[in-house]
């Protein structure tokens, strides 16, 4: 017969041992359910039922395997998760207004540049209109020198 390992007997054993104090525990409570008590052991016997029953929380969590330090631990890195998308959300939205931001500048500067270059042609549109070859023919718009 192979025996589990890693661990697994340890937590059949638990497991086991757990269902054995429950069931002990119903066990008590139907007896005292059945059977009047006296007077005289009431007290006691209220004592002993609500100890009982404030364990039972923790045979409950014995016997499903889960563990108090193991529930604190998965809330606290829940919480770590939670913190870490919520800062991978801020830098997200930083990052996408700094795109946005920058577009904007983009399209100012090309509409600077736009500008400028109509203005530029323009202007040697105008000049090309208004040159005047005066005693030398080779310095008039008309010519090569325009494209200089």
């Amino acid at each position: 017969m192979n025996l589990p390992k890693n661990g697994v007997a340890r937590e059949i054993r638990s497991y086991l041992g757990s269902l054995l104090i429950f069931f002990f525990i119903v066990g008590i409570i139907i007896t005292f359910v059945q059977f009047p008590v006296l007077e005289s052991n009431k007290e006691i016997v209220l004592m002993l039922i609500g100890s009982i029953s404030a364990s039972i929380p923790v045979i409950i969590s014995a016997v499903s395997g889960t563990k108090p330090d193991d529930i604190n631990a998965l809330k606290s890195t829940i919480e770590k998760k939670e913190y870490q998308i919520q800062m991978l959300v801020d830098a997200k939205d930083r990052l996408e207004e700094m795109v946005i931001n920058l577009q904007r500048e983009m399209l100012q500067n090309q509409d600077t540049m736009l500008d400028r270059i109509l203005l530029k042609n323009a202007m040697d549109f105008d000049d090309k209109d208004k040159c005047e070859c005066v005693n030398n023919p080779d310095s008039c718009c008309n010519n090569s020198n325009l494209n200089e």
